[in-house]
């Protein structure tokens, strides 16, 4: 039994955005509020209470601007635009109202952004004939710098409140980026995942070394967030600009990690379409989103496409490329990802690693440890602050 829910998805992405409170993402009353007017397991419901929530908020936001409250403005609109992504979660990828509840929040969430502390741009970096919508954060020219990577299901602006805004605090540079098949490359450039993420990460690294002041020399920490552990370990398996990697969550064969946590999908690659029909609205909530989104990531027309991409999303054969330090984190109540992808993982490194098993003692095992940030937080940047004092030793 949840705290919010029995249903494990609505129980989960609650516990997701509200996780955020840290960094002024989200307010338990709100939450509270919300949860209480949702029907279990109805996806139209979810949209409308979160959604609600999101405008209202929006509202306090425009009139702490209109009275020049400025902190005030900031911390609403953050939270407007984080109830606004938890909105549009659960909605079909071709229902019109996604798209303006994912504007809505980008919107809030760069209204916020013209109020922080810290030296901010927006940029679109250039890629294969499109852009990765990022965001730059400069502490100093000469700070270490995290590029942080999203998953499955993120956006970049999430990504300030995931794990951007504690690294700031810590004085590094960071850059976050939609990459393909992510945020506003799928939402509005209609562009899929791609399996050889490194690609999208060396064309960072250029932008970051042509167009900012950051020192590329100086240290490079890349992150990748649930999905985003793949694309961060297959990246570090190529790029050697690279200082140090961290997993956050491991994910070393991705289609092993779907079909372990879902079985009835380990056949479908070995069925046509008229074989096996699937209706999503008979599955639990979790299941039925799992779907639903990996075809619009993935690009796929049907359920039986998705076997042939999906298994391309593995570094089974290339985790001994890795030459940079590597921290893996897992949660023992991962309901994605099993502990068996970060030992199959271990199995094939090369590298010098660290790992992290996240229990229940303080509440973070759960997946990318939502339900307690600030160990997550301290976990990550805590190793990597040691393997900055190596890197400048060395």
């Amino acid at each position: 039994m949840g705290i919010f829910f029995e249903d494990q998805a609505f129980e989960f992405e609650t516990i997701r955005t509200l996780n955020y409170y840290n960094y002024q993402g989200a307010e338990i009353g709100e939450v509270q509020t919300i949860t209480n007017q949702i029907k279990e397991g109805d996806f139209t419901s979810w949209y409308n209470e979160w959604y609600g929530m999101a405008e209202r908020v929006n509202q306090l936001a425009d009139q702490s601007m209109k009275g020049h409250h400025f902190v005030s403005a900031k911390e609403a609109f953050l939270r407007a635009s984080n109830y606004f992504r938890a909105a549009e979660f659960f909605l079909k990828n071709n229902e019109p109202k996604r798209i303006e509840c994912y504007k809505k929040s980008v919107k809030a969430f760069r209204n916020a952004m013209v109020l922080v502390d810290v030296s901010y741009s927006q940029i679109n970096i250039p890629f294969k004939g499109y852009y990765l919508s990022s965001y730059l954060y400069m502490v100093d020219k000469n700070a270490p710098t995290l590029i942080f990577i999203g998953g499955y299901d993120s956006t970049v602006e999430e990504l300030y409140f995931a794990g951007g805004a504690a690294a700031i605090k810590r004085g590094f540079n960071v850059l976050i980026f939609d990459g393909p098949g992510q945020g506003e490359t799928l939402r509005i450039q209609n562009v899929v995942a791609q399996y050889d993420f490194e690609k999208p990460v060396t064309a960072v690294l250029d932008y970051l070394d042509q167009h900012t002041e950051v020192n590329t020399n100086h240290f490079i920490a890349l992150m990748g967030m649930s999905l985003g552990g793949y694309y961060a370990a297959r990246a570090a398996a190529f790029e050697k600009r690279i200082n140090v990697c961290i997993l956050f969550d491991v994910f070393t064969d991705v289609w092993d990690a779907i079909t372990e946590k879902n079985p009835f999908l380990k056949n479908i690659d070995h069925m046509q379409s008229n074989d096996m029909k699937i209706d999503l609205n008979r599955l639990d909530a979790n299941a039925s989103w799992l779907i639903q989104n990996g075809l619009w990531v993935f690009g796929c027309k049907n359920i039986f496409e998705l076997p042939a991409v999906v298994k391309k999303y593995t570094v089974k054969n290339i985790a001994d490329q890795i030459s940079c330090p590597t921290l893996l984190l897992a949660g023992t109540h991962d309901h994605f990802a099993s502990i068996s992808q970060l030992d199959n993982l271990k199995e094939k490194l090369i590298c010098p690693y660290d790992e992290f098993v996240f229990d229940t003692t303080f509440g973070a095992q759960a997946h990318c440890q939502e339900g307690n940030q600030s160990l997550a937080s301290q976990v990550i940047f805590d190793w990597t602050e040691d393997q900055i004092k190596k890197f400048k030793e060395r």
